[in-house]
Order: structure tokens, then sequence, then C-alpha cells
């Protein structure tokens, strides 16, 4: 059990929505699930979680009944994982640039909605891993096109820092969801 039970259940019964309960309690099994340790998630003030006293950094996702975590002793990872809908479909110009809507308006009408939402969690991805302030997901945030598969790498390319790294970002598709991560 956590070494201060008060603790966890004060995280749990302090939370309003049974939605949120059920996430934050799916987190922390998955947390249990790869370390083989039940511990706490902390957040910073940005929200960016954190295991404490812990050789590794963490990336949390969840979606309508849907939990991912994402662990790394390397860098700090990221990790999305969306409920698949026509959402992301009909924000699309709020995120991405005129390259990538070009792009994305090349695939067939009957996967546009997975492919924009697939480059929602992609850019979510990178902005998890930044933990940057001020990120514009579309000046700062670039998808290079791709091929469209179940399971693949998406390259996108940060402009936010002097760095301007490139991330691979993995994905997965199901019926469900779309789940993207970078390690």
């Amino acid at each position: 059990m956590f070494q201060d039970k008060t603790l966890f259940a004060d995280d749990i019964c302090n939370t309003q929505s049974d939605n949120r309960k059920c996430e934050r309690l799916a987190v922390r099994l998955l947390v249990k699930r790869l370390t083989g340790v039940e511990m706490m998630v902390h957040y910073q003030e940005n929200g960016a979680p954190f295991l404490a006293n812990n050789p590794f950094y963490i990336g949390i996702s969840h979606t309508k009944g849907f939990a991912a975590v994402i662990l790394s002793k390397q860098a700090r990872p990221g990790i999305d994982i969306e409920y698949r809908s026509e959402r992301a479909w009909k924000l699309r110009a709020k995120f991405l640039n005129a390259q990538e809507l070009a792009f994305f308006d090349l695939f067939p009408s009957t996967q546009q909605a997975t492919v924009v939402t697939l480059g929602w969690c992609a850019k979510e991805t990178a902005y998890k891993t930044l933990q940057e302030s001020g990120v514009d997901f579309i000046n700062h945030l670039h998808i290079t096109p791709f091929t469209l598969a179940d399971k693949g790498r998406i390259l996108l390319k940060e402009t936010k820092t002097p760095d301007q790294e490139t991330y691979q970002i993995h994905y997965q598709i199901t019926d469900d969801f779309i789940l993207t991560w970078k390690e």
C-alpha cells in the first residue's frame, strides 16, 4: 500500500468528478504496473506530473475511459491518448498550419477525422515533452508528411526553442482511441 494512506485517500476524495477520480486511480495502477511499486504522482505548478524521489520522468494522458502512462529515465517523455471522434476535425484550423491542412486534405474523407486527431495527439505529445510556456501549436510544432498505418511514427519539428529539435512521435490507432508517445 501507499506509505501515506491518508495522502492517497485525500488525493482521490478531494477530486470532485467521478471521471477524474477514476482517471487518477487508473494512473496510479499503471504506475504500479510499470514500476512494481505504488507511489503518488505529484504535479508541478505548470501541471507537469512527476514522481518524487524516483529516477523516472513520467508522462500521463487520459480520455473517456482510457488512461496512458509513459516512464523514462532518459528525458521528459510525452504521451497523449484521445477518444476517436470528430472533435479534432472541427477544430483543425486552430492547431494545424497551412501545409499540414493541405497534407491532411490529401487523405480520403473516411480517414480525415482520424488523421487530424492523430495530428492533434502528436502535437500534444510534443507540447508535453517540451514543457515550455507560450507554445503555439500552429507556429511552433510542425508535422512532417507521413504514411498512415495502424502503428507508425511521425516526425515533428519544434521551433519554439533554440535547439529546434525533431521528435520521433510513435503512434497506435485502435477502433476506440489514438495513442501517441515520445520516449
